[in-house]
């Protein structure tokens, strides 16, 4: 192994005989089993592809005695031959000649072998076809052993016959072949009684008091009927004195090629009627095989020391431990994995320059392990939305954390008891995203947990993607893309299931302020000019309102969400800009744009149907509050604009961003609301259930209101938020935009509210 990085390093996935798995106990075991058992004896060494049968088997081999004889048979390299027992039992008695030279029991032996090749091709019958009654003249045929049955049926023999001439074959055509057909049988049962012997006279002459050790391998990689051919061979003409034979197999699989090699034997019923197999594929391995032995699961400490050791020097240490930690006990599909990693640490090195941040190697560990460990959630945050890794770290650890408490007696049940919050529902109990749920009870997720939650020393940085920003999340999925093409888009039935809940922010019940005051009005007149003097009339006054408790949507609704609903409700129009049901290429984490308010609550319908919720538009308060805390700030952050925390003209990004771009867990960095709520400041124009009133704040002063909805109706629908291509006092929380509801164009978007309604 190479000591440094400066090159290149992948991991070779051949078979070893270094025990960096712990499997010494195993093979001295199995090894004197070998040695001291009864024999005959066949042992079954289970275990998937990839489990570390081959290397557990070769250092088996190592441990036996030099006066052993031993044959390896790669079963799989001889998997073309059309008869892969001879290939078999031939590569036995080579071994054995080893031992003993090329004897004439040896040779008998090999004659046998191939004369049985020549019967079975050349030899046939002879029919008198006069006994048939055919209307031929005087003679014979022959006919290929390969029709006699029960290879074929006596159908399939006629058919021969009749194309030759011979007419109707019918009535006495069994009788008249039945002395020459048991003849051949007879000859066929003594030459394996005859083959038996033979080899048992040879081991005895040869090879015993010592043993004859023959090791098969890949097995499981053969074609049904070949492998079983194979295991056939060892009871029919191997299993003598003083032989042992060790199978290296997938049990699963070699019992499911049984099964469908004897698929059609069917004389038993279940009890619905319906045909049963008679013979069971681990029954039947069960009368060949004596001693099953599964490959046992290599406990944590000997992982990591497993995969520590394959690569000469990790970027940093924790490295290693992501792949033993998420990525179970199957050494191929680790060295898999380490070598995709190992070829993206070194693309990443060589795109450095061209990247604006660097990619961080536990990062990058962590996303690899997930593209093994879940590739249906991988697939999902591959097509634009990394966001949810963020999402879904930020979700592990805290219910972590809420675990650890529970541990130490911190929280407990809910008062409510069971049935009023769930059944035994924990009170404050963590809810993860809502896209995220379908993953969540599918086989690898607990591994993407395990990977996600892991504890690393304090120094550690840049390790987890909590508050990491999306185009850094991005990088991470733009090496990925090149080491493995993504899957193939899921149909549209699979995206409406898997991604149609936003994630969503409790917002809780109480007062806020609302408007702009006039000192805020003052300074925006200033920066705006003397235009934003009536506009900033509509804030005015700021005044308290008292709102009850709702959610709303974290993030504006993206793209891929509303193609979950374009999908499902054939109907509705697609936005302008996708081709049919897809959306712009690379924009699958973007704000969905150019839909029209009656779009949005097409919507909220649809996602109301789908999770039996009440989804709905917000009213411009509901956004307000959501945007920008209790206190009145100018924008979400606080009351000084920054172009760093928020996609406006001042950021020259000049289009739409990921949702959750300028999200961070550092305050001092983020763009969220006191609230948590992303992108609530520039970005796109979001919609909002209110009809537009230019007085709607008048009068009111000093006086509380209580969940406004704003008129019954009006020529312009309430728009919040501002854009990409405004300037930033459009993107003040108070800011107030109007426009037509059928407009769909100029980048209108919108987010979701789960609460019922009240009235003033």
């Amino acid at each position: 192994m190479p000591a440094s990085n400066s090159q290149t390093y992948i991991v070779n996935d051949q078979p070893t005989e270094r025990d960096a798995l712990d499997f010494t106990p195993y093979v001295e075991t199995l090894a004197d089993i070998i040695q001291t058992g009864n024999t005959p004896l066949t042992i079954g060494v289970f275990g998937g592809w990839g489990s570390g049968k081959t290397s557990l088997m070769r250092m088996v081999k190592n441990q036996l005695p030099d006066d052993f004889t031993i044959a390896w048979f790669d079963a799989w390299k001889y998997d073309k031959e059309e008869t892969l027992w001879r290939a078999f039992l031939l590569n036995v008695l080579f071994a054995v000649e080893q031992k003993s030279g090329e004897t004439e029991e040896l040779k008998t032996l090999k004659t046998m072998l191939y004369r049985g090749l020549e019967f079975e091709k050349t030899g046939g019958v002879t029919i008198d076809l006069a006994k048939l009654g055919a209307k031929v003249a005087e003679g014979a045929i022959q006919i290929g052993l390969s029709f006699i049955p029960p290879l074929a049926t006596l159908a399939d023999m006629a058919k021969e016959l009749q194309k030759s001439g011979t007419g109707n074959v019918a009535g006495g055509f069994e009788s008249a072949i039945q002395r020459e057909r048991t003849k051949i049988y007879v000859e066929q049962v003594r030459s394996l009684e005859q083959f038996q012997e033979k080899f048992a006279t040879l081991i005895q002459s040869y090879i015993s008091p010592h043993r004859l050790v023959v090791f098969v391998d890949d097995l499981d990689r053969c074609l049904p009927e070949k492998a079983i051919q194979v295991l056939e061979a060892i009871k029919l003409f191997l299993d003598v004195q003083d032989c042992v034979f060790i199978l290296g197999i997938d049990q699963d699989v070699i019992a499911r090629g049984i099964e469908m090699k004897y698929k059609d034997v069917k004389d038993k019923k279940d009890a619905e009627g319906k045909p049963q197999f008679t013979i069971e594929g681990i029954k039947y391995l069960e009368k060949i095989i004596q001693l099953p032995f599964q490959i046992p699961p290599v406990i944590q400490d000997d992982m990591g020391k497993f995969v520590e050791g394959l690569s000469g020097e990790w970027a940093h240490e924790d490295c290693h431990k992501v792949f033993a930690e998420g990525l179970g006990d199957n050494p191929r599909n680790i060295k898999r994995t380490v070598n995709i990693f190992l070829m993206l640490s070194k693309l990443a090195e060589r795109r450095k320059e061209k990247l604006k941040e660097s990619v961080k190697p536990i990062r990058l560990a962590k996303v690899v392990a997930i593209q093994a460990a879940h590739p249906d959630l991988f697939n999902l945050l591959l097509k634009d939305e990394p966001r949810y890794l963020r999402e879904l770290e930020e979700y592990y650890l805290a219910e972590s954390s809420q675990e650890r408490k529970m541990e130490k007696g911190e929280d407990s049940p809910s008062p409510l008891g069971r049935g009023a919050r769930g059944e035994g529902q924990i009170e404050g109990r963590v809810e993860p995203p809502p896209a995220l749920v379908p993953f969540l009870s599918q086989r690898g997720s607990a591994a993407v947990r395990r990977i996600l939650t892991m504890k690393h020393k304090p120094e550690t940085q840049d390790a987890n993607f909590a508050g990491l920003p999306t185009d850094e999340l991005k990088l991470y999925f733009t090496l990925t893309r090149s080491a493995e093409a993504p899957q193939a888009a899921p149909p549209p039935a699979e995206v409406a299931r898997l991604v149609f809940e936003p994630k969503m922010v409790r917002i809780p019940a109480g007062k806020f302020l609302m408007g702009t005051t006039k000192e805020q009005a003052a300074q925006v007149t200033t920066e705006g000019g003397e235009d934003w003097k009536k506009w900033v009339e509509w804030e005015q006054p700021q005044r308290t309102v008292e709102l009850s408790e709702y959610s709303i949507g974290k993030y504006p609704i993206t793209n891929r969400e509303y193609q979950a609903f374009l999908r499902d409700v054939k109907e509705q129009t697609p936005p302008r800009g996708w081709d049919g049901d897809q959306f712009p290429p690379e924009k699958g984490g973007h704000p969905v744009v150019n839909v029209s308010w009656d779009d949005t609550n097409a919507y909220c319908k649809w996602l109301s149907e789908k999770t039996k919720k009440n989804y709905r538009l917000p009213t411009e308060a509901e956004w307000e509050k959501a945007a920008r805390g209790e206190d009145g700030r100018i924008y979400p952050w606080g009351n000084a604009f920054d172009p760093k925390k928020a996609n406006t003209s001042e950021s020259k990004i000049g289009d739409t961003t990921d949702v959750g771009k300028f999200s961070s867990n550092d305050p001092a960095l983020s763009g969220d609301s006191p609230y948590g709520c992303a992108d609530m400041a520039g970005n796109v124009w979001e919609w909002c259930n209110d009809w537009f009133y230019e007085k709607a704040y008048e009068g009111r002063a000093g006086k509380n209101a209580k969940d406004p909805q704003g008129p019954e109706k009006g020529q312009y629908r309430v728009l919040r938020g501002g854009s990409f291509d405004y300037y930033h006092w459009f993107a003040r929380c108070a800011d107030r935009g109007r426009v037509s509801p059928l407009n769909f164009v100029d980048g209108r978007c919108f987010r979701v509210v789960s609460s019922p309604i009240t009235s003033l």
